[in-house]
């Protein structure tokens, strides 16, 4: 990790912090401007990566964030990146599994506000299977926060879910949590691909742009096989963040920016953030923005046009700490 620019890991090295779960120890990043009087930051934003991935694919993010005067933290999710051993990444518990990465959040918020003060304003930002997480997170938790970003997500109808996490644990129970299902694969993030017409590679629906698909397959970090324990983890989060009944559990005082792009089969192209956002308005949420852009596909904060995303991130959350400057 490089700390070039006017941002830096505020320690120098990774942050470690107990998971929920009890036995994982969570690894992450503290990021923060370079400035010898060390002012208080304007903000601080929590980041909850996505699926199969890990949080230093947020570094270019974090140094935007922190550049515009906000304090950052983020940290690998339970069976990712640096929390967890190369032969155990996509292993979640299937019984807990969803409460866990819901509750880290939490722990990482902590951590955050023991750091830079609890009065700072304080957004969490989630993207894709983060995304569910952090919907989970501000249902159970959302007083106090100033805000919260939904990336990458989508909706699915509450039956569906719950039938894939039926089916999920069905093959927990007779194969093992941890046992790499092609089945539960091709019902979930492997029928994107079939999405993008002639694509290139399977992993084409995440960006347009070429070069951070082929990073992405590059990284032994990213794309591994989720586990079946894994996959009932993400159905019971997108069951939660998907029903009316859980939505209606966000304070109604909580900002929600909803931001996807229009080529992401995740999000149905759209049409799925467009929902997502509504059904939060719907339950009586009452500050809600929602942008789908154009020219961009699943990781728009990845695309050759990224900085466009930052930008309207940075100024959102700016209104949001009574500022109205970018």
């Amino acid at each position: 990790m490089s700390s070039e620019g006017a941002w830096q890991v505020a320690s120098g090295e990774r942050v470690s912090l107990a998971s929920s779960d009890g036995t994982t120890t969570l690894r992450g990043y503290l990021w923060e401007a370079k400035a010898a009087s060390k002012p208080a930051p304007r903000g601080i934003v929590v980041l909850v990566h996505g699926m199969c991935e890990h949080i230093e694919r947020y570094e270019g993010f974090a140094r935007t964030l922190a550049r515009a005067g906000f304090a950052v933290c983020g940290y690998d999710q339970i069976g990712h990146g640096a929390s967890a051993d190369e032969s155990r990444w996509g292993d979640i518990p299937s019984r807990g599994g969803a409460d866990f990465l819901v509750e880290d959040v939490g722990r990482m918020r902590r951590l955050a506000e023991d750091r830079w003060g609890a009065g700072v304003p304080l957004f969490v930002f989630g993207h894709s299977m983060g995304s569910f997480v952090t919907l989970n997170y501000v249902q159970r938790h959302g007083e106090g926060l100033a805000g919260a970003v939904i990336c990458g997500t989508g909706t699915v109808g509450v039956s569906k879910a719950r039938m894939g996490n039926r089916v999920a644990h069905l093959i927990c129970a007779t194969r093992g949590d941890n046992h790499k299902s092609p089945l539960l694969h091709s019902m979930a993030d492997g029928a994107y691909s079939k999405a993008i017409p002639g694509a290139r590679t399977e992993f084409d629906w995440l960006s347009f742009d070429r070069r951070n698909v082929d990073d992405y397959i590059a990284d032994p970090a990213c794309g591994f096989p989720f586990s079946a324990g894994g996959y009932a983890t993400l159905t019971k989060l997108t069951e939660r963040a998907c029903d009316p009944a859980c939505a209606r559990s966000i304070p109604s005082g909580l900002p929600l920016l909803y931001i996807g792009g229009a080529g992401d089969p995740v999000g149905d192209f759209g049409k799925g953030v467009r929902a997502a956002a509504d059904l939060a308005r719907s339950s009586g949420v009452r500050d809600v923005t929602c942008t789908v852009y154009e020219g961009m596909r699943h990781e728009i904060l990845q695309e050759a046009d990224a900085e466009r995303v930052m930008a309207d991130v940075v100024a959102w959350m700016s209104r949001r700490c009574g500022e109205e400057r970018a």
